[in-house]
């Protein structure tokens, strides 16, 4: 059972590192007077990103591992539709994990690109019997509110809704991931903002500690690594959370123009977590969506992974 604990902690706790690709390590430090500070951007301030990216249209495809242990897939997938991009997660347990305890996670976003600015996402959770959905929605006033949906064994719903009108720009999980990859990154850059994953605040911190080569599905390319650290913005949680040793955390993006995420990897006390790209398939172009497709690769799986099970 407690095998089953850990790994359930790790494979949504850790990072949260099925939302994320992306929803970085919401768990480790930061020094308390740095909360909110004059480096996080100010509401209807420009976010720093690279004029000239653009994420190509595809699925990203992921394979994710455990002390070297196969787990889990992920997929996340981004569409364009005018000034608009549509991203998608989707993440599950395979194999004996997935017997054990089996874990869904599938995520949507909107995101205006010029300038970057989240409006509207929401994340689906299922773990065992339990389905949890939030849905984070920016308004105009820069008031954020988020709506959270819980059913237990198939029983009655309960809803919590959360309001919060943040001091400065804020942004959803899905939008912070996308703006890992639109920042110009060298070593020694570091930039500062706040998340709201429809809970809690955070602030993040994104420090490129050095460019390397890596292999990743039988090609080498050049990296920026990059180092996260995240705090609650809550005195009282984050004072909860410095009893506990964070995560060490790394991701790695393609230094080329490309600036694709091609590994995460975690490391805790129980060992460490790995997400790494295992393909890109582009947009189809007849015609048929790149979140389409990925959910119907999804659902192959799904179905593939119970057929052998059977």
């Amino acid at each position: 059972m407690k095998r089953t604990n850990d790994l359930r902690f790790t494979f949504f706790g850790t990072p949260i590192l099925i939302a994320w690709i992306l929803l970085i390590a919401l768990g480790a430090s930061a020094k308390p007077e740095s909360l909110y500070g004059s480096d996080i951007p100010a509401l209807g301030r420009p976010l720093p990103v690279e004029p000239g990216f653009k994420p190509r249209s595809g699925a990203y495809y992921y394979k994710i591992d455990f002390n070297s242990v196969n787990v889990g897939t992920a997929c996340i997938s981004i569409d364009r539709e005018n000034d608009l991009y549509k991203v998608h997660v989707q993440a599950q347990t395979i194999g004996m994990v997935d017997r054990v305890y089996s874990m869904r996670y599938q995520g949507d976003s909107l995101m205006e690109t010029d300038p970057l600015s989240p409006v509207k996402s929401k994340m689906q959770q299922e773990v065992k019997s339990t389905e949890k959905i939030t849905t984070i929605s920016f308004q105009e006033n820069g008031t954020i509110k988020a709506t959270e949906k819980k059913t237990k064994h198939g029983g009655q719903a309960k809803y919590d809704v959360r309001q919060v009108q943040p001091e400065r720009f804020t942004l959803d999980p899905f939008s912070a991931s996308y703006l890992v990859r639109a920042l110009d990154w060298k070593p020694g850059v570091e930039k500062v903002f706040a998340v709201y994953t429809g809970k809690n605040q955070y602030e993040l911190r994104l420090r490129c500690d050095s460019r390397v080569t890596v292999e990743i599905a039988g090609e080498k390319r050049d990296a920026w690594v990059i180092v996260p650290r995240v705090a609650n913005l809550d005195p009282i949680k984050q004072a909860q959370a410095s009893k506990k040793k964070p995560a060490s955390m790394k991701i790695y993006v393609s230094a080329d123009e490309l600036k694709d995420v091609l590994k995460i990897e975690a490391s805790h006390t129980m060992g460490t977590f790995r997400v790494l790209l295992d393909r890109f398939d582009p947009a189809d172009n007849q015609g048929k969506s790149v979140v389409a497709q990925a959910k119907a690769v999804a659902t192959q799986g799904e179905d593939a992974a119970s057929s052998e099970s059977n």
